[in-house]
């Protein structure tokens, strides 16, 4: 991407950071593709430090205190109609469980990216 694209999609993250709404909504009200903005905020900071004519060196992963490993279970299947995923997290206090759709398995995917942040 040339520096005019990567100027006027980083404009379209600050706007849509500023905004405070979320992603879908702006989206939508903007006229732009939610997988767009996505994809555009995944790069901000590589754009950022590229446009600033620095290296960009990307925020070294985040590890949990007890060393980094997290727990997950999975429940064995049930009979049921519509087949779901379900995903416990743990770490210290914190616990969060999931039960997904099996259809929608690349939108899990993306949480579970979002969570590992």
């Amino acid at each position: 991407m040339d520096r005019q694209g990567m100027t006027r999609c980083l404009e379209q993250v600050a706007a849509y950071r500023a905004s405070g709404q979320k992603a879908s909504q702006w989206a939508s009200a903007n006229g732009v593709s939610l997988r767009a903005l996505s994809s555009w905020c995944a790069h901000a900071r590589r754009w950022q430090a590229q446009l600033d004519g620095v290296v960009y060196e990307p925020a070294p992963a985040r590890r949990c205190a007890s060393g980094g490993f997290v727990a997950a279970e999975v429940a064995a299947a049930k009979a049921s109609t519509a087949a779901a995923i379900r995903v416990e997290l743990r770490t210290g206090a914190t616990s969060v469980q999931l039960h997904w759709p099996l259809a929608h398995t690349r939108e899990l995917a993306e949480c579970l990216r979002e969570l590992g942040r």
